[in-house]
């Protein structure tokens, strides 16, 4: 890329990034703040949260919330909404970047660990798709970013749990698609 030039320019946007305070969510949320956009980087660790946005709006010069939430948890995910309205006026992108991986034969993964995954990666994938849309619609704009995995389309021994949620969240997003 040419020294000061943008691919692309999200001055003035909002995302919400799932899973924001590490990994794949942090890298995420240092593309979209240098394009100029604000975040809200949503993590079950609050301490982690809230150091990245602080880290990340130092770097960037944006405006970064931490928020510390559970995406399986609609009372938090409506928290979440709430938060990011009143900190930073708008919800205009969501990344759902949260989720963890079980890995394991079917015999030796436990359901709780199973209905774990599953909460996690797709209900809270779909928790903050229903909070965010309204917000969306309403603006006339929005982007949603569903992760997924090529896993979830071709399936992985030692990896059944996390293979149904991937697939679960190819569909969720496919079929949103089309809805919105």
């Amino acid at each position: 890329m040419l020294p000061g030039i943008k691919l692309f320019d999200l001055s003035g946007r909002t995302a919400v990034i799932t899973g924001g305070s590490k990994g794949l969510g942090e890298a995420m949320a240092a593309g979209l703040a240098s394009a100029g956009a604000n975040l809200v980087l949503v993590s079950r660790n609050e301490a982690e949260a809230k150091a990245t946005a602080a880290r990340v709006a130092e770097e960037y010069g944006c405006q970064a919330l931490g928020f510390a939430a559970d995406v399986s948890s609609q009372a938090d995910m409506e928290a979440m909404t709430s938060a990011a309205l009143d900190a930073l006026g708008q919800v205009d992108i969501l990344i759902n970047s949260a989720g963890i991986n079980t890995r394991g034969a079917i015999e030796d993964i436990t359901l709780e660990q199973f209905e774990e995954l599953m909460q996690i990666n797709v209900t809270g994938t779909w928790l903050c798709c229903k909070n965010v849309i309204p917000i969306m619609k309403a603006n006339r704009w929005g982007r949603i970013i569903n992760l997924s995995s090529a896993i979830g389309l071709v399936g992985v021994p030692q990896r059944t749990p996390y293979a149904s949620s991937k697939g679960a969240v190819t569909q969720l997003t496919r079929s949103l698609a089309l809805e919105l």
